[in-house]
């Protein structure tokens, strides 16, 4: 899939959001760093906007 089709996709789900970081397929090993951050603001996004439920 292109690249405008993939951002037409997270433009079509509510909040979604795409992030290009250009190093190829190997992203979490070319750019672990770049990588990591966009993983973890879509984690920290996700649990200020739906709470784990506690037991």
């Amino acid at each position: 899939m292109s690249q405008d089709g993939v951002a037409e996709l997270a433009r079509r789900i509510p909040g979604g959001h795409m992030v290009t970081i250009p190093v190829g397929h190997l992203i979490h090993r070319a750019a672990p760093e770049a990588f990591t951050k966009a993983v973890a603001a879509f984690l920290l996004a996700e649990e200020n906007t739906h709470p784990a439920r506690q037991p």
